[in-house]
């Protein structure tokens, strides 16, 4: 071989080997922007599991404590959710480790380092970090996939805006005291609509029902929870003349199950998941003043009802939670002189339902249960001003912690 062709053919060689080590690292190039591709964009859809994951678990863990349950409660509640969500089909694929899991409390949902009251007013912050995904492309870089997800949910401040109340109000004080909301004894059965209108503090002609439309059927509707109006907290209310019992106990014993004609029907208007009443009902004596002999009350409820999974069993139904809980106007009744009369709303308050209400002309008791301090609702606009009382609902709030929440 001659001496210039040898040379050709190593010079071949060499570029040959070049192009080979070239196309490799343009395959290694592009194997890695493959493996971003792939694995950053489920790192992605992972990375919104696990949001709704920690926002459902706060939200539930906040729903408890505002329910008077302890933090224990509400924590193994944020862990129950968090199981849930990460077992259920779609997200199996999650595991959470116990030492990626973090849920803290705080009285501020900005600071969730200072001291903590468990009595005050309680946000719950559930976070995710470190928690490992798996990993298509990645592995062969030697690069580990996790992701995370924080979330704080709590009251919010008193609503100045409501929606989905009840026709019923009741005259209530200007203010409250340490057991007692607006004057209504926390713990204690109070006669919500009355059965005789001299014992109205509206006047003659007033059994304590307000003009939400005209008509029984708009009644019966309304106290179901057919309204869909709003009631602005600094405006008036009108009340509404006459008795229009059965109208009444039609619409709120939807509230139990029970359907005595009217229109109103469960696939509208569902129980509530717990239907149990107390074995000796309220009533109210000649002199006005409402009768219990029973220790029944909205702690049992809440006790008892913990143990529904959502089928009908007993007193527990496939209902609806909390519709045997009514928010109501409380009103300034001075100078009511009967009759249809304009009143100024003080607050809406959470009145829990012991019994039936009842459903005929005859019956000459009223609607009985007692004020609540847990008092949420589903709809309403917050002012600026926290308040321990009234009405308010549990929201999710920006974590401080975390740009992204």
């Amino acid at each position: 071989m001659k001496v210039n062709e040898y040379k050709r053919v190593l010079l071949v060689r060499k570029q040959g080997g070049i192009t080979t080590i070239l196309i490799t690292l343009l395959l290694l190039v592009f194997l890695f922007f493959t493996a971003l591709a792939v694995d950053v964009n489920h790192a992605l859809v992972n990375k919104s599991r696990l949001q709704n994951g920690v926002d459902a678990a706060a939200l539930a863990a906040a729903v408890k404590v505002s329910g008077g349950e302890s933090d224990a409660v509400a924590e193994a509640t944020a862990l129950s959710t968090l199981t849930s969500m990460f077992t259920a089909d779609g997200n199996s694929e999650i595991s959470l480790p116990a030492e990626s899991i973090s849920i803290t409390f705080s009285n501020d949902p900005q600071n969730f380092s200072g001291t903590y009251d468990s009595s005050a007013d309680t946000y719950v912050r559930v976070a995710l970090t470190d928690v490992p995904l798996t990993s298509y492309f990645l592995h062969y870089f030697d690069i580990d996939k996790e992701s995370g997800a924080s979330a704080v949910a709590g009251p919010s401040s008193t609503l100045v805006y409501a929606c989905n109340i009840v026709p019923i109000a009741v005259c209530a004080d200007t203010v409250s005291g340490p057991n007692d909301f607006l004057g209504f004894e926390y713990e204690t059965i109070h006669e919500l609509k009355v059965a005789d209108q001299n014992s109205s503090e509206m006047g003659p002609g007033n059994y304590q029902l307000l003009d939400f439309g005209s008509g029984a059927a708009t009644v019966r509707t309304a106290l179901a929870g057919g309204y869909e109006g709003c009631v602005d907290i600094s405006n008036n209310v009108d009340t509404k003349p006459g008795n229009t019992v059965g109208p009444v106990g039609q619409g709120l014993n939807t509230r139990f199950g029970v359907y005595a004609g009217g229109g109103v029907s469960a696939a509208d208007y569902p129980p509530d998941i717990y239907v149990e009443e107390p074995g000796s009902l309220a009533s109210t004596d000649a002199d006005g003043n409402v009768v219990y002999n029973d220790t029944w009350m909205y702690a049992d409820y809440l006790t008892e009802s913990a143990s529904c999974d959502g089928s009908a069993s007993g007193n527990c139904t496939a209902g609806e939670a909390g519709r045997r809980i009514l928010p109501i106007p409380m009103v300034d009744c001075t100078g009511a002189g009967g009759g249809a009369t304009s009143l100024p709303v003080t607050a809406v308050g959470c009145f829990f339902l012991i019994q039936k209400a009842p459903a005929n002309n005859g019956a000459q008791d009223g609607v009985y249960g007692e004020f609540i301090e847990d008092c949420t609702v589903k709809n309403g606009s917050t002012g600026m001003t926290p308040n321990a009382e009234g009405i308010y609902k549990i929201q999710l709030y920006r974590d401080p912690l975390s740009g992204e929440s």
